[in-house]
């Protein structure tokens, strides 16, 4: 199954540039973070595991994030859009031998952008619609346009989650860079950019790729 894999420290806009392009090539876009919170919602097995890993500031085993991959790919797809996937060494070394990876973007964006990003998120507690109050802001304050629900701060965006989450990316997602690289897998893209800016050179970077 042909994939592509977004990466970048937290805040670098992996979620949406990862929507855009699963929609402009029809691909599904699998986000680890939302499927863990889907799991913990909906209170499965799996999700209390994560939860009570997560809450002691732990990050998920891996053969616990495979197995939830493995439990949300559509039969029907056309590719995967990877985004939050893979996070250490040994989840690389899944993808690419279980996947043909086409592609694998890192967003380059500093930690001072990065975390005035992160603390502008809001998501609503009611319906899950994300928010950033600078570059995508609800109608009124601190109310969902979707449902009206109320936005509230997720968990891992408050500040101590912040610092957990940055050096998490510092010790080991940073290391995939030179995984990637050493393949020929890895384009770097200026994340600081607008979204449009960003979301144009990822697609100029797609259309220069070899036919399969």
């Amino acid at each position: 199954m042909r994939c592509f894999v977004f990466f970048g420290i937290q805040g670098s806009g992996k979620g949406t540039q990862a929507d855009l392009l699963g929609d402009s090539l029809k691909f599904q876009h699998v986000s680890i973070g939302d499927l863990f919170r889907e799991q913990i919602s909906l209170k499965t097995k799996l999700g209390l595991q994560v939860s009570e890993i997560i809450s002691r500031g732990e990050l998920v085993p891996d053969e616990l994030v495979f197995d939830i991959i493995d439990q949300s790919l559509h039969p029907d797809r056309k590719g995967i859009i990877f985004d939050g996937f893979p996070r250490t060494l040994a989840q690389a070394e899944f993808l690419v031998k279980h996947f043909k990876v086409r592609q694998v973007f890192f967003l380059e964006l500093s930690e001072a952008k990065a975390i005035a990003r992160i603390s502008s998120r809001r998501i609503c507690r009611d319906c899950g619609q994300n928010y950033n109050l600078v570059s995508d802001p609800p109608s009124e304050v601190n109310v969902c346009d979707a449902c009206g629900g109320k936005l509230i701060i997720r968990n891992d965006d408050k500040p101590e989650a912040i610092s957990r989450r940055l050096a998490e990316f510092y010790e080991q997602t940073l290391a995939l860079k030179d995984f990637f690289a050493e393949r020929g897998l890895l384009s770097e893209v200026d994340a600081g950019q607008e979204i449009e800016a960003v979301a144009k050179d990822i697609r100029e970077i797609v259309a220069s790729l070899p036919a399969e």
